[in-house]
């Protein structure tokens, strides 16, 4: 046994799941492969509990944008530290970071800082109800854990099933749905939220769009949900890639390079709503996330960061046609460049389901940290992506050679 299934064991025993994070548990079918534990990591690489090494493509479920151990914001974070982490009111680096948040994000005329990606979306989705006076929400797209983003499995997952009368769900890219349900809801209905891009095929933001339109004809808010693509698929997230006007919006992951931290964004007339109630935790203002953040959006303005993640994920891009050619398979790149993925296209889908299963085990071992999209850094270089792939195609041969029997499953793809 090794020393990280150890651990586990005595994890699980204090630890529900043994971890703090869904996506973040062991999948049982990569047993043999996966490791349970990162020890540390730097740059583009991680290194798990038996020191084995992995480039990393999974990048803590898209919080890091520069990369882990990043100097910049690590030495940001240590001067801050000499300060204090928390005061008994408000630090002046609250200012300084809204300063370059407002000016990074459009539509962002006020902002106020959370801990979390569901503390924005929560916050945002209190607005709206607030300024609208109306109560349903519809939602398109995972927001995370809070009630009004889990009746799916209400009440098994202890949420009322009351709540099932205010929150509507739209599948994602279902325009013919939100349709319906605006026409059918829409005088109750006080915000749309959706994630922006849901990192799948439809890389047009026409899904987006269409709700902008649906929303502003109807009165309305849209809440884009924007804690995975903010600052990663541009400075100003998926409003400035696909030139979408929201009202609200939610930021977080990439904000600050992995310190804990998010803000909620929007016009000043929505955001001055909270003049007329409480929207408070203790720990928003906590200065060593804040440090980081304003640490790391100083590089992106400084530096070309998402021009480099752009082209190290065409890169990459152009190796998963070339393997898929090479090696005599049907598939294709498909996603944008900072988040892609290799698409089996045989006309058997179970096949490629299966293949799909046994290539993510096999990448394991041979020393890849990936699942079902590859996330880009700014420390990911070109001679990164080449040994990746180098390794990816050894990986995609040995999970062809498989017995084609072996069990295949879905793998989950969480953020």
């Amino acid at each position: 046994m090794k020393l990280s299934d150890e651990h586990f064991e005595k994890a699980l025993r204090l630890i529900p799941w043994g971890t703090q994070t869904n996506a973040k548990r062991p999948i049982p079918f990569f047993n043999e492969t996966m490791p349970k534990f990162i020890e540390r990591g730097k740059g583009c690489r991680l290194w798990d509990m038996e020191g084995k090494e992995y480039i990393d493509f999974r990048l803590s479920l898209g919080p890091v944008t520069l990369g882990y151990c990043y100097d910049e914001v690590d030495d940001a974070v240590r001067e801050q530290m000499k300060k204090g982490v928390l005061f008994s009111m408000a630090s002046p680096r609250e200012l300084e970071l809204a300063e370059l948040v407002t000016a990074t994000v459009p539509n962002a005329d006020m902002c106020r800082f959370m801990k979390t990606g569901e503390d924005a979306n929560l916050c945002n989705v209190r607005i709206a109800r607030a300024h609208t006076g109306r109560d349903m929400i519809l939602m398109s797209g995972y927001h995370g854990y809070p009630d009004w983003f889990a009746t799916d499995d209400s009440p098994n997952n202890g949420v009322p099933e009351v709540i099932k009368d205010y929150v509507k769900v739209i599948p994602w890219g279902n325009c013919e749905e939100a349709d319906r349900l605006v026409r059918t809801y829409g005088d109750r209905i006080a915000c749309i939220i959706s994630t922006a891009y849901d990192f799948n095929e439809d890389t047009s933001g026409s899904f987006i769009r269409h709700l902008r339109a649906l929303t502003r004809e109807h009165g309305i808010l849209l809440v884009m949900d924007e804690v995975l693509t903010g600052f990663r698929l541009a400075p100003g997230g998926a409003q400035e890639l696909f030139g979408v006007d929201a009202d609200l919006g939610s930021y977080a992951k990439a904000l600050a390079n992995g310190y804990p931290l998010s803000t909620f964004v929007g016009k000043r007339k929505y955001m001055e709503t909270l003049d007329r109630f409480r929207l408070t935790t203790t720990y928003a203002g906590e200065t060593l996330s804040i440090a980081a953040a304003i640490a790391t959006l100083t590089i992106m303005k400084r530096e070309d960061v998402h021009g480099h993640m752009r082209a190290m994920g065409t890169l990459l891009m152009g190796h998963f046609n070339d393997m898929a050619k090479e090696i005599g398979i049907e598939g294709t790149a498909m996603g944008l460049p900072v988040g892609s993925w290799l698409k089996f296209t045989t006309p058997d889908e179970e096949f490629n389901q299966r293949l799909s299963y046994l290539w993510a085990r096999e990448l394991y071992r041979e020393g890849i940290f990936a699942n079902t999209r590859w996330f880009i850094s700014y420390s990911h270089k070109a001679a990164d992506i080449h040994e990746a792939a180098a390794k990816a195609r050894t990986a995609l041969k040995r999970a062809l050679e498989c017995e084609p029997r072996e069990r295949a499953t879905a793998i989950p793809f969480y953020w």
